[in-house]
């Protein structure tokens, strides 16, 4: 009898296993349990003397709160053990993420283990220090001339002057404290860093990007105190995120000269007061953006955009806007949250076939929210996905009156026919299902738009309705406008015990 490739005959008789994966290098062992958590990769060790070798001499040593908490002493000695292990045996460390307090008594430990992870080449190192901002950071590890990536929170950096991070690609700092010239020197002198984040940082009045960075993605969140710059000077600058303080009214900080700019391809503004002139010289600027954000931003009243390359634009929470005019043949995302007010026009003008989403309250789409939802699409020449969410806070939710439309209330208003929308996702509240919004809701939906299929997700949470009424009003408004309703799908669940369902949360899909 042919022998199976992977069995071996025992002396009964009988094909017996061959344990293949134990077989395989060093190497490949270690990439394999490099995706297994700190208390996995230790319980391989029972498989054999093999896998005790592999456990012990893994590059990637992973150590979480979670793990400390479940016994400090021993997996602080079991730590003690293995780093002393990489240092004797000369082994190399890969990855290293230390994540738990470092109080007094431990900084000298961490201290040593940061230096023998130096010594071994260590290429990521994550030191996450969630509970306190005492620790300072050994100037050993800023010499680490393999690191390529460094993730730190709740620590300090004070000032050194030596300093030697040539490969140094990523740098994210939270809740970190960093001297304004110890920061400046990083990106100065760290001519392979990529990627930048600061996220809650303290310490700094200014941050300098210079011409000679090659930096490329720029994340800075809250990070600066009131009166503080940014200055740009870096042209490779590609993806640029500043988010402002919520405590206080921020302007906008940045410094730099349009040929900076010039291959910024994604914005984010968050939370900042940038006036409409600011706004509108910069985006002149940025010729080839293609991702634009602006949330929160309290001073932006007008909004006018003529590019060839925007491709996603979303709109959130801009209380104060008034006008809205993106020219775009290529956008193909446009989203918008907040309120629509009766004062406020947006426009849009792509050619691509664009996706379209809305999430408001209910006291905003009336009559003339729909009208507004209309001349934003009639400057589509198709949409594939029309995205409705009427979702709020509960309280807010309970407080809200009924949708209304009114087709008296158009008069001579010429819009044109519905668009043809491929798909309509609607994300409602129980609240929908009331008779008296139900009707209006589906009737300025369908003024609006023709929908290929119809997405829904509804939270029943009242014990007297069911979604029975919803597809009975669409298939009443299915045969006034196109044809029957073909078929619906339902998702993860029986369709006719759905039916007579309370509190579920529902997801169907409409054919017409």
């Amino acid at each position: 009898m042919k022998m199976m490739p992977d069995c071996k005959k025992s002396k009964h008789g009988q094909l017996n296993p061959v344990d293949r994966l134990s077989d395989l290098p060093d190497f490949i062992l270690h990439h394999i349990i490099s995706f297994l958590d700190f208390k996995e990769a230790c319980r391989t060790c029972i498989l054999s003397r093999r896998w005790t070798r592999i456990s012990d001499t893994n590059p990637v040593l992973l150590v979480t709160r979670r793990d400390v908490s479940d016994g400090t002493t021993a997996f602080l000695e079991y730590i003690e053990t293995r780093m002393q292990r990489y240092s004797k045996e000369n082994l190399r460390i890969k990855k290293l993420r230390l994540e738990f307090s470092i109080d007094v008594e431990l900084t000298c430990k961490v201290d040593e283990w940061l230096e023998i992870a130096v010594r071994n080449q260590v290429e990521n190192l994550v030191l996450d220090n969630p509970y306190g901002r005492d620790y300072r950071l050994t100037d050993i590890l800023l010499s680490a001339k393999s690191l390529r990536t460094l993730d730190c929170t709740g620590v300090k950096i004070p000032y050194y002057k030596a300093m030697n991070l040539v490969s140094l690609e990523s740098l994210f700092l939270f809740e970190v404290a960093v001297k304004e010239h110890m920061l400046n020197q990083i990106t100065s002198s760290c001519l392979s860093l990529k990627h930048l984040g600061l996220s809650c940082c303290f310490g700094c009045k200014s941050i300098v990007i210079p011409r000679s960075s090659t930096l490329e993605t720029l994340y800075l969140i809250e990070s600066l105190p009131f009166g503080g710059t940014v200055i740009l000077e870096t042209p490779s600058l590609e993806y640029f995120k500043y988010l402002g303080n919520q405590d206080y009214d921020e302007h906008w900080p940045v410094i730099s000269k349009p040929s900076f700019l010039r291959n910024l391809r994604k914005l984010n503004i968050s939370y900042v007061s940038i006036a409409d002139e600011v706004l509108s010289k910069l985006l002149t600027e940025l010729t080839l953006l293609e991702v634009l954000m602006l949330c929160r931003c309290r001073l932006v009243s007008t909004i006018r955009i003529s590019s060839s390359r925007l491709r996603e634009f979303r709109l959130y929470h801009c209380d104060n806007l008034l006008d809205v005019l993106i020219d775009a043949p290529r956008l193909n995302m446009f989203k918008y949250k907040g309120e629509f007010y009766q004062s406020s026009s947006i426009a849009l003008n792509s050619q691509a076939g664009c996706d379209i989403s809305l999430h408001t309250i209910p006291n905003n789409l009336q009559t003339e929210g729909f009208v507004k939802l209309k001349k934003l699409m009639s400057g589509l020449s198709s949409c594939n996905v029309l995205k409705v969410l009427l979702i709020d806070d509960i309280d807010q939710e309970l407080e809200s009156d009924d949708v209304k439309f009114n087709n008296k209330e158009l008069g001579n208003i010429q819009l044109g026919p519905p668009c043809y929308v491929k798909e309509l996702k609607l994300t409602l509240s129980s609240w929908i299902l009331s008779k008296s919004s139900l009707s209006a809701f589906l009737n300025g939906l369908f003024w609006i738009c023709h929908p290929e299929i119809i997405s829904l997700g509804v939270c029943i949470t009242s014990q007297h309705l069911t979604i029975e009424p919803l597809i009975s009003k669409l298939e009443d408004m299915a045969r006034c406008w196109r044809h029957p309703l073909k078929r619906v799908e339902v998702g993860g669940a029986n369709c006719s015990k759905l039916l007579k369902s309370r509190k579920l949360d529902v997801k169907l899909k409409f054919f017409w």
